[in-house]
Formats: C-alpha cells, structure tokens, sequence
C-alpha cells in the first residue's frame, strides 16, 4: 500500500494536552490549543523522587482514577516509562475513534449504496479530508474509492499522528541538545522545558543525571 504521501491536511492533534484532564479526547482532528495553565502529571511527584505513588496521585482525580491502568507493572508506582505508554494508548485510541468515524461517514454518503464512493459523492457529503486526497485513497485508481481502500487510507491517517507525534519528539530533544551530546542535561532541559524542568528526576529514569531520548516526552499537543 502507498504511503499515502499527498495527504495535505493537518494531522490528527484533538488530544487535550493536560493530559489530567477529564475532558473526554477528540475524535477529530483539530488543531492543539495549549491553555494558560497546564497541571501535568509530574507535577504529582513532589518530593522529585522520580515516581508518583497513590498517596501523591490522589491529588489528582482523574490520575487516582487510572493509577492502575496507567500503573502496568503493578509496582505501586507511576514512572515515566508507564506515562508515555498511557499517552501512546491514548493516541491510538483517538486515532481509532477517527478511523471509525470515517468508515460511518463513507456508509452515509454513498448515496446509491454500491459499496463505493465516486468523487462527486464525496463532495456532496462534504468529506473535504477524502475529496482533498481523493487520488491517494484511490489506491486502484478506479475512479472510486470501496470500503478496504477507505478504511486503509482512514488507517494510514491515523498512523501519521503517531509519527508525527514521534518527529515532533525528536526536533524538540535536538533542538535542546546545545552541545549534541545526545543528552540533556539539566540545564539544558531547564532552558527548553522550564515548565517541565522541577520534574527533571521524573524524565531521568536512571539517575544518571541526563535525559536521554528514550527516556523524553512530552504531553500530546506538545
């Protein structure tokens, strides 16, 4: 399958960035808006010990509710390690409701209900993100799109925010790295993440003093 390079429109971004929040996730795309105040979860871990347990999650509703979820080696313990995997989940999540949302729009807009969608039906059903990229979900280049190549070219969308999340990762620990040592060290990450920087400890999962990029992330939206 092509990698589905004509894509134009903005990636899937509808995740709240304060990722405390109990504000359910979008499931369309939409561009991030990062609010005035930002309550991460690291600021849970207040005695900078580099883990949240229950007693300091419990300052954190919606975190106390997914300590176990979140918590997946049972140790009692939240590290930064499990908060990437709980955010990648959550990434994945939004871009399947995405991927579901498209397969019901393509059921409603072909019209004569043949299996597959022509252009002008999806125009008509104002499928802008379909009509704009209509050639790439067009794999066969039939002249329409059927319900494998609607939900291939959905899927292949909603895989690009996964990358683009990993991309955006990796230019911001770059473009820390004053002195391209592949690592940060704390003020180095002090300088490009003071939001982030009390909670140095909790990035530096090893304790040797730096962030490495195995080790780096930062809230969907970021």
């Amino acid at each position: 399958m092509p990698c589905l390079k004509s894509f134009r429109l903005p990636l899937l971004t509808a995740l709240s960035i304060a990722c405390v929040s109990t504000t359910a996730f979008a499931a369309q795309a939409a561009p991030a808006a990062k609010p005035a105040a930002i309550f991460w979860i690291g600021d849970l871990d207040v005695n900078h010990d580099g883990r949240i347990t229950r007693q300091e999650a419990a300052a954190a509703p919606a975190i106390a509710r997914d300590f176990d979820a979140i918590d997946t080696n049972r140790d009692g313990v939240i590290t930064m390690s499990e908060v990437k995997a709980w955010w990648r989940a959550q990434i994945i999540r939004t871009a399947q409701q995405s991927v579901q949302l498209r397969m019901a729009a393509f059921d409603r807009a072909d019209a004569n209900h043949d299996g597959k969608l022509s252009l002008q039906e999806a125009k008509n059903a104002g499928m802008t993100v379909v009509v704009a990229n209509f050639n790439a979900f067009d794999v066969n280049h039939d002249g329409f799109i059927d319900r494998e190549e609607m939900q291939r070219g959905a899927a292949a969308l909603a895989q690009r925010a996964l990358n683009a999340r990993a991309q955006r990762m990796q230019e911001l620990f770059n473009k820390a790295d004053t002195n391209h040592d592949g690592k940060l060290n704390p003020a180095e990450f002090k300088a490009a993440f003071p939001r982030f920087a009390p909670a140095f400890s909790f990035f530096d999962e090893n304790h040797d003093g730096f962030v490495e990029i195995g080790e780096f992330a930062l809230p969907p939206g970021y």
